[in-house]
């Protein structure tokens, strides 16, 4: 990527996890690029493009960080506490305003970034669990694919109504002890084990 808009899409980054997305100007970007607004137009076509820029680095940037940990030959439940690890560093850094607004201002595109995370995490999860019952870690009669969907629909989905907001599930806080139980439910006796010597790492 030509480092000038990869100066451009890091910085509207950090401007939208600062103050959401719907606030940022392009006023505002050339000013923090220190560049003028014609130079910022001769790297992307307008606001929308630009926002699709941005979601596209973050996403490519957080996919990369997640395949390394695949690649990094753990066992299934130290695969999964470490991804866990990571993701309960991104809920700590990620600024409900982004989430807001893409909901509101930008339906099209939530609902395509959601489908990519839906994947991934779907993805994510089969591979791990198949490594789990391969190991010994993970109980052997699990419905693999039911209960990857069930972490797609608490991880992606968001569902907001009298009963249940989904602000409540993307506090740090809920999202280790969700996990937690996910993990319980499906860990044998020696899955069980490991994990009440490594969970302290979510700490």
């Amino acid at each position: 990527m030509e480092k000038t808009l990869k100066t451009i899409i890091e910085t509207t980054a950090n401007l939208y996890h600062k103050f959401g997305i719907k606030s940022v100007t392009m006023d505002d970007v050339a000013h923090e690029c220190m560049i003028s607004k014609k130079t910022l137009y001769n790297y992307v076509n307008d606001k929308l493009d630009l926002l699709k820029r941005v979601l596209e680095f973050e996403y490519s940037k957080h996919g990369k960080k997640f395949l390394g940990i695949l690649d990094e030959g753990l066992n299934a439940v130290e695969e999964i506490l470490e991804i866990q690890k990571n993701l309960i560093k991104m809920v700590k850094n990620h600024n409900p305003a982004v989430e807001h607004d893409l909901l509101k201002y930008y339906p099209i595109i939530h609902r395509e970034l959601s489908e990519l995370k839906s994947e991934h995490v779907y993805k994510m999860m089969i591979q791990n669990m198949k490594k789990g019952i391969d190991e010994g870690l993970y109980y052997d009669d699990i419905d693999i694919e039911l209960i990857a969907k069930q972490r797609v629909i608490f991880q992606v989905q968001k569902i907001e109504n009298s009963i249940v907001s989904y602000k409540e599930f993307i506090k740090p806080k809920a999202v280790k002890q969700m996990f937690i139980y996910h993990l319980r439910a499906i860990c044998s006796p020696k899955g069980i084990k490991l994990l009440n010597e490594k969970i302290k790492e979510l700490d």
